[in-house]
């Protein structure tokens, strides 16, 4: 049997896997977890009620309580709160394809997507005092992509 390729967090230990999806959940049972997301400018998302904070992490992108989006970010606040890290290429006419994020744009103008939120989780949150590769990012990233619709959120 094969085996996922991993940095420094091994995620075919199942023990593990448990303790990052427990991290998770703790997380997202914190208020402070959640921003509202506002969609600007046609091209840009923003946080409404201020920065979030400069650190590298997670963010899920939810209609109300439905996840639609997982995303990793090496700085929160420059992803999902400024007009050069939250383009993602829509105001590109030469770009040959959209990726998930514009589409949210989108659904927001059109009022398919009614209550647009992030949930965030800071590295730290997840990797106390571990440093992780990059490697490791992109996995926790596909990890919680994979299991968005299990967690519960506010």
């Amino acid at each position: 049997m094969g085996k996922l390729k991993c940095g420094q967090i091994d995620f075919n230990n199942l023990q593990v896997v448990l303790n990052l999806n427990t991290r998770i959940k703790k997380e997202l049972k914190k208020p402070s977890s959640y921003h509202d997301l506002a969609h600007t400018r046609s091209y840009y998302f923003a946080t409404p009620q201020g920065p979030l904070p400069l650190v590298g992490g997670w963010y899920i992108i939810l209609d109300g309580s439905t996840p639609l989006y997982v995303g990793k970010a090496d700085n929160l606040d420059k992803r999902l709160n400024s007009e050069n890290g939250s383009r993602d290429q829509f105001a590109n006419p030469q770009r040959v394809s959209d990726i998930e994020r514009n589409f949210i744009k989108k659904y927001t103008e059109t009022g398919i997507v009614r209550r647009l939120r992030v949930a965030i989780l800071p590295e730290a949150s997840l990797y106390e005092q571990q440093e992780i590769s990059d490697l490791d990012r992109g996995n926790t990233e596909k990890h919680i992509n994979i299991w968005r619709s299990v967690f519960e959120y506010l």
